[in-house]
């Protein structure tokens, strides 16, 4: 049996704009690859508790998760055990057989209803063929799942339960609340005795304040703080109300930078918008728009940019003068 992909529903742009976001966080996409997986991507619904894959099913699928939380279940004798759970913003198929060559080993099933975005796993392979910054970012990926997974098998064997529930919190800070407590000692390992004691003291407790993305992103965009020069890990946790530690690992988890980058991608932005305004541009050499953007050398400005758009900001300038023309 294989997995079906149910209605063949075009996705709403929006859908496919918060992929594509995600996407380029990994790394940079053209226009011509996001064409081709909006074109061969579908939207997919699930139903609380309905299994999106079977144990035993040809899974040829990859799916986004655009709202909603999805976990795995694999099976030790009449034991059922959470092997994974997946949040909104997150990618989602089978763990073995992803490419319909073996059955999957484990099922994946909704724990609320969600909504997905399906691409089969052969149209991946074409996107990748044709663009090769799509194979970047899908061993950026699979480099992300690979470290969660190791950071898993390590800490789960040598963390105490109140150590795993105060990991958990921090990797599903905005879902934590939505996932039962039956699913998440079972994903932890731990008794659910064990665990609703912890949850109480930890809710008489009070924890560290978490910010979403979108709080952090909105922060970002409406106050500007990456145009400071110098601009410190620390600074930035305290406009925020965060710890370094905090803002460092929420940094990671939500965007998968540190911080240097991060705010580094943001002043790239910012100058590659500024160059869309030929008034304004004509007003700053390339250097000034650099040291506006908050980059406190030239050197590092031209060295992130290329980084970012693969070449430098001269040739892109010179480009994009002559798409004008």
């Amino acid at each position: 049996m294989s997995t079906p992909l149910h209605h063949k529903i075009k996705p709403d742009q929006k859908y496919l704009h918060a992929v594509f976001e995600r996407l380029d966080y990994f790394f940079p996409l053209p226009a011509g690859a996001k064409k081709q997986l909006g074109e061969t991507c579908y939207e997919i619904h699930v139903k609380k508790n309905e299994y999106l894959l079977r144990k035993g099913d040809y899974s040829y699928f990859i799916y986004f998760i655009i709202e909603g939380i999805l976990t795995g279940e694999a099976t030790s004798g009449k034991q059922v055990l959470t092997s994974f759970i997946c949040v909104q913003g997150e990618f989602v198929s089978a763990i073995e057989g992803i490419y319909g060559i073996v059955p999957a080993t484990e099922d994946i099933k909704a724990a609320e209803d969600s909504l997905l975005l399906g691409l089969h796993v052969q149209d991946l392979e074409k996107v990748t063929a044709n663009f090769p910054e799509m194979n970047i970012v899908m061993r950026k990926v699979m480099e992300l799942y690979y470290k969660i997974a190791h950071h898993r098998s390590v800490f789960f064997r040598i963390g105490n339960a109140s150590d795993k529930y105060a990991d958990f919190l921090k990797n599903y800070p905005h879902h934590a609340s939505r996932i039962p407590l039956e699913l998440v000692a079972s994903y932890l390992n731990i008794k659910i005795t064990t665990l609703k004691k912890i949850v109480s003291t930890a809710n008489k407790k009070g924890d560290e304040r978490i910010l979403s993305k979108e709080q952090i992103v909105f922060y970002l965009e409406e106050h500007r703080p990456y145009l400071q020069k110098k601009l410190s890990l620390a600074q930035f946790a305290q406009m925020l109300n965060l710890s370094s530690h905090n803002l460092s690992h929420l940094l990671n988890l939500y965007f998968q930078q540190n911080f240097s980058h991060f705010i580094n991608s943001y002043r790239v932005n910012y100058v590659l918008d500024e160059m869309q305004n030929k008034d304004h541009c004509k007003q700053y050499s390339l250097d000034g728009l650099g040291r506006e953007a908050g980059f406190s050398s030239r050197s590092s400005f031209f060295y992130e940019f290329k980084k970012h758009t693969g070449i430098t900001p001269r040739n892109y300038l010179q480009k994009m003068n002559e798409t004008i023309l």
